[in-house]
């Protein structure tokens, strides 16, 4: 785990109203997106403003297991043997990111949404090995745009955006969770067509 995504700024909390951010919220990758990294994926946007955006992919299971990840800093972990870390997004994998509730608190904590927290401390990972059948998703890496560059993919129609949803986040599958999105945005996927093709 490290701390030096937040500390250097990679989330950036909005206190007045800005015209054009759509953090906090979701983006839903639409079937026509092209980078593999985000094949029908579903971002938490933690930060959007006028220096880029910050956000963790919440739906893409890793091949590294908690387990190991909590054994290379001596961490015991009580749950599944098998219990796979998330693929946050293609930067600074190495860095872990548990999102968890609010009622929880750890000192580097950042509040993203009411009821949904953010941090890099192994405190919280600690928290979750307590406690894996907990309000918690743990993500290894996070996804980043430059100036402007997410409100291109958004206005070209790379992305859905919607409101966060907690329920979303702690109560659904990875493999369910893209169709839930959509769904929760009234969109049916049966109805969406990639290229010429529909999606089944």
């Amino acid at each position: 785990m490290s701390e030096e995504a937040l500390q250097g700024g990679c989330i950036r909390t909005h206190t007045d109203p800005m015209s054009g951010s759509f953090s906090p919220g979701f983006l839903i990758a639409m079937p026509d997106l092209g980078d593999p990294n985000f094949f029908r994926s579903v971002v938490l946007l933690c930060s959007h403003d006028d220096e880029g955006a910050f956000g963790i992919v919440l739906n893409s299971p890793s091949t590294i297991t908690v387990e190991d990840v909590c054994g290379q800093i001596e961490i015991a972990w009580q749950g599944d043997d098998e219990a796979l870390a998330r693929i946050g997004g293609p930067v600074q994998p190495e860095n872990g990111w548990v999102i968890h509730r609010g009622e929880l608190s750890f000192e580097d904590s950042q509040k993203i949404a009411p009821s949904l927290y953010i941090s890099a401390s192994q405190g919280a990972l600690k928290a979750y090995a307590e406690d894996p059948g907990g309000d918690y998703v743990f993500c290894l890496g996070y996804a980043g745009w430059g100036p402007g560059q997410l409100d291109e993919e958004i206005l070209s129609g790379s992305w859905l955006t919607s409101h966060v949803s907690p329920r979303l986040v702690f109560g659904t599958e990875p493999h369910l969770m893209w169709r839930m999105a959509l769904a929760e945005v009234g969109i049916d996927v049966a109805n969406l067509v990639s290229g010429n093709s529909q999606i089944n």
